[in-house]
């Protein structure tokens, strides 16, 4: 079983290379349990089964409220014994301790984390001065290197090796318990959040990318429909990066930087 978070598609990508190596067609999206609020979501284990996480590194930790979700699955005839838990990470640069992270959310669905690995993959934070997307050069190379790191996690995986594998980078610990939680606490909201009506287009695809449902398209007094976001935003930036005619803006923050999205 494959269970993946994505909102530009870099760990999609990741969890469908998996899925062909491990010959687990059992995927799941986890973007969907993010509507069901409380609700209790369980899923039943054969003898012998693999889970696997797949989810990117956001500011050195997990997403924003994916430990709480992850937390509230169960996962019926599970054996740590017989059952073997992996986590693969998708980041721009370094993982800080995000594993650790996860391992304290597999503890609370009763499962053991027993193995975290992490691949490089294109950035795509890109709100704070000195942050933007990686140039061609380095896109291409980090996609280029995806499939062959993919297929040598596989084998660790198929070989049920057990640690933490992930790239920590320096500071981790002052990136991860410090920074990560004031970053989540203070600067993922959607206030700066802006559409040009004079190039939105009404599609309507960043509504459907949102993972939280966050966004509606709303009239306005013009006639126009344009999105709105409300207040639950956990700032991935799916909207931003798949906006077709770049018309969502965060502030003055993201103007001049460039857009990515795995296709």
């Amino acid at each position: 079983m494959i269970l993946y978070f994505s909102a530009t598609g870099n760990s999609r990508h990741i969890a469908q290379l998996l899925s062909k190596g491990l010959n687990d067609n059992k995927i799941v999206d986890l973007r969907t349990f993010y509507h069901k609020g409380s609700q209790t979501d369980s899923f039943l284990l054969s003898d012998n089964e693999t889970i696997c996480f797949v989810f990117p590194v956001h500011s050195w930790g997990m997403p924003k409220n994916l430990a709480t979700l992850i937390g509230g699955l169960r996962f019926g005839n599970y054996n740590k014994d017989r059952n073997h838990c992996a986590l693969v990470l998708t980041c721009g640069d370094d993982a800080g301790q995000t594993a650790r992270q996860w391992k304290e959310a597999m503890a609370k669905c009763g499962l053991e984390g027993d193995a975290a690995f992490s691949v490089f993959m294109p950035n795509t934070y890109v709100l704070l001065p000195g942050f933007n997307i990686d140039n061609r050069e380095l896109t291409a190379k980090k996609l280029n290197a995806a499939p062959s790191l993919v297929e040598n996690i596989t084998e660790r995986i198929k070989n049920r090796e057990k640690g933490d594998f992930t790239f920590h980078g320096s500071f981790s610990r002052l990136k991860s318990k410090v920074i990560y939680p004031f970053f989540m606490r203070y600067m993922t909201s959607d206030k700066p959040f802006v559409c040009n009506p004079k190039t939105c287009i009404e599609c309507g695809k960043c509504v459907k990318v949102c993972p939280t449902g966050n966004i509606q398209l709303e009239k306005t007094q013009e006639g126009l429909l344009l999105p709105h976001w409300h207040g639950d935003c956990m700032n991935c930036l799916a909207c931003y990066h798949h906006c077709p005619t770049r018309s969502i803006e965060y502030g003055r923050s993201t103007r001049k930087k460039g857009t990515y999205h795995y296709r």
